[in-house]
């Protein structure tokens, strides 16, 4: 939705309870429909103002009860300012079997004299919420949002409007967890996330869609979990920070009432979501103490940030991590566990509706400069036979596919028939291909096409080419530490002299893997199959 903070404050479901997370499949959906929603009364109110505070309200109310939600409150007009006291929001969904609600106690439209509006919230606002969970049961958690120091203030239109607003603080607490009617003491399950110095922009149109731009930058977000499980005894504690948080989006939502647990429904009405979230560090540590023995750890973060987009088109997704360090020890490892990667990449993007045509599909990660400690070396290589330079992995793939069902509607995933493919490749391309480790190094790119008239398994046509430095090299030490047997290292050489042929740098090997239109596979035009 629209809405800044929700975005951030979903964040904080990573950070759940294990008996909220893990037994509850339907919460995560859940959640970010209530926080979406109920953001708006909560920070976003400004965004909708008008020259009248009627207007605001109004609007407001239309907006979040497009999510499904019923709004109640008490209207009072004392000159230029419009209060809504008693305002409750409810939703619930019968076939998840799950419920929200959100009760405020009052908010403050004001008309300022030169034609905007200011927005004044209350300091806490208590919500709930309830899903079903994997014991047949249902599970409870309640929550206070709070503030400190707002400044919101909107100008504009009814149907174009612009805002800014400004918290000293804004923070999620827990106050209490219900797990199939059991109380757990407060204790033993907390959650506080709590950013710092929140300040953020927004513009709003209104034409057939709800269209926004917003972004938000906060100095610093802060967070501690510490969750008790009751069978084992186990607890654990986690607490971080991350610093320099930005965020960036755009998007629209259709004004038609369509159900927003539909997405499919919604994409076709033209509901589209594009946002980036980025941060310059996080530090966090990790106690757990268990029947089977302590564990402690931290996790420490560069830049990262995060990237979505949703739309007809198609699902987008990327994140991207620099400067990852992990210490951990554990009274089950024989060794502290040690390891860093200087630079780490997902990526994917892919058709979500069913289409005639062929679409573009991509699938990517990497990890560059991946190194593990001495200590982790030395049990597996103590005389340092193997070069220990920073690993990388790499994989870059593109294509275009038909996607043979609607993957958001429910009823066509259900009715799929499991011996028959989902969708159509029509074209791959690998794009990188890369794997560097110990010295050796493997690379390649290539392209295929499929025949999917052929048969049952699509018919592939085109070629992988692939260069190996440093292979033989890599044998022989191996051979040395013991980690490879001769008997196993003749075989590999024997396979390498097949498939490749020298390059023109010693130990370097390259070979070209084409498969032909009548299904025949060949090595350096040589057929082997």
């Amino acid at each position: 939705g629209p809405a800044h903070l929700p975005l951030t404050i979903q964040r904080s479901y990573l950070t759940m309870p294990i008996e909220c997370q893990e037994k509850d499949s339907s919460m995560p959906r859940y959640m970010y429909r209530f926080y979406a929603s109920t953001a708006v009364a909560l920070v976003a109110t400004g965004a909708f103002a008008d020259l009248a505070a009627e207007d605001v309200w109004e609007d407001w109310k239309t907006y979040t009860t497009s999510f499904g939600y019923e709004v109640t409150g008490e209207e009072t007009r004392s000159g230029d300012t419009l209060t809504i006291t008693g305002i409750v929001m409810e939703a619930s969904d019968d076939t998840l079997g799950s419920a929200a609600k959100a009760t405020i106690d009052q908010i403050v439209l004001q008309e300022q004299a030169d034609g905007t509006v200011t927005i004044d919230l209350p300091g806490i606002v208590p919500f709930e919420m309830t899903a079903p969970n994997e014991l047949g049961g249902s599970t409870r958690v309640s929550m206070d949002y709070r503030q400190t120091g707002s400044d919101i203030v909107a100008s504009g239109t009814s149907d174009a409007i612009d805002y800014t607003y400004s918290f000293d603080t804004v923070s999620l607490q827990t106050t209490g967890f219900e797990v199939n009617g059991e109380v757990l003491p407060p204790e033993t399950n907390a959650i506080d996330v709590t950013i710092n110095a929140l300040t953020g922009t927004s513009q709003m149109t209104l034409d057939s869609l709800r269209r926004y731009v917003q972004n938000l930058q906060a100095n610093s977000v802060s967070y501690t979990l510490s969750t008790t499980e009751a069978a084992t005894g186990s607890k654990s504690d986690i607490s971080g920070q991350f610093q320099d948080i930005k965020f960036e989006g755009s998007g629209a939502v259709p004004l038609r009432d369509v159900d927003s647990f539909d997405m499919d429904a919604m994409l076709a009405a033209g509901f589209a979501a594009d946002g980036k979230f980025s941060y310059a560090a996080n530090a966090l540590t990790l106690a757990v103490e268990s029947p089977d023995g302590p564990v402690e750890g931290s996790v420490v973060t560069g830049a990262s940030e995060v990237g979505v987009s949703m739309n007809q088109s198609g699902l987008s997704y990327r994140v991207g991590q620099s400067d990852l360090q992990v210490d951990m020890s554990a009274a089950q490892f024989p060794a502290p566990l040690n390891f860093g990667i200087a630079r780490s990449e997902l990526n994917f993007a892919v058709p979500v509706r069913q289409s005639d045509a062929v679409e573009d599909f991509a699938f990517g990660f990497a990890l560059e400069g991946v190194s593990v400690s001495d200590m982790l070396w030395g049990m597996f290589d103590p005389n340092e036979q193997l070069p220990r330079d920073p690993a990388t992995l790499a994989l870059d793939l593109t294509g275009k596919a038909r996607l043979l069902l609607d993957f958001l509607d429910p009823a066509a995933v259900a009715g799929m028939n499991p011996e028959e493919a989902p969708a159509e490749v029509e074209s791959l391309n690998i794009n990188t291909f890369k794997v560097s480790i110990a010295g050796a190094d493997l690379s390649g790119d290539g392209g295929f096409t499929f025949n999917n008239t052929a048969g049952p398994i699509p018919q592939p046509v085109g070629a992988l080419n692939l260069t190996l430095t440093g292979g033989n090299a890599l044998i022989d030490k191996l051979i040395a530490t013991g980690l490879l047997p001769e008997e196993q290292a003749m075989g590999m050489r024997m396979m390498m002299g097949l498939l490749a042929v020298p390059g023109s740098a010693p130990d370097t090997l390259t070979s070209t893997i084409e498969i032909n239109e009548q299904g025949h596979v060949m090595a350096n035009g040589q057929r082997i199959q």
